[in-house]
């Protein structure tokens, strides 16, 4: 469970063992989500609730649906036969930069390149673990 070289390494296609599996990165980016999981649950449970509920009139509610909907068809496209994972993520990145919180759209088309972008040289590059491609994989490597 703690041995660092047995995940999150490059494939054992090179004779070095690795892989996505079982080991240091996995077990502790859990156990962080985990404790951050206990921290919130336990102020939640310390703290005085509001009298009005959670959502206090249906501004509110569209401000979820602003939020819910465009992820719901995100994830949709991310499908291998759509537009992928990174495609999908940087449109849906720039859309939320631009639409929900309103940043520039110069500063939102920046954010929908750059983090897909990073997460390509991470997973692909760095970990070896493919996510899902484009319906244009054949020509483009995302």
């Amino acid at each position: 469970m703690f041995d660092t070289r047995s995940g999150a390494l490059p494939t054992d296609a090179a004779g070095v063992p690795g892989g996505l599996r079982g080991g240091w990165y996995p077990f502790w980016s859990a156990a962080v989500v985990a404790l951050a999981g206990v921290v919130v649950a336990v102020r939640s449970l310390r703290s005085t609730q509001a009298d009005e509920g959670v959502f206090k009139d249906r501004g509110a509610l569209a401000e979820l649906v602003r939020f819910i909907l465009p992820m719901a068809v995100a994830t949709y496209l991310m499908s291998d036969k759509l537009l992928g994972f990174y495609l999908a993520s940087g449109a849906y990145v720039a859309y939320y930069a631009g639409v929900v919180a309103r940043y520039r759209w110069y500063w939102a088309l920046l954010a929908g390149a750059a983090i897909p972008l990073i997460v390509y040289l991470v997973f692909e590059v760095a970990f070896k673990a493919f996510l899902p491609k484009s319906a244009f994989y054949p020509t483009t490597p995302f």
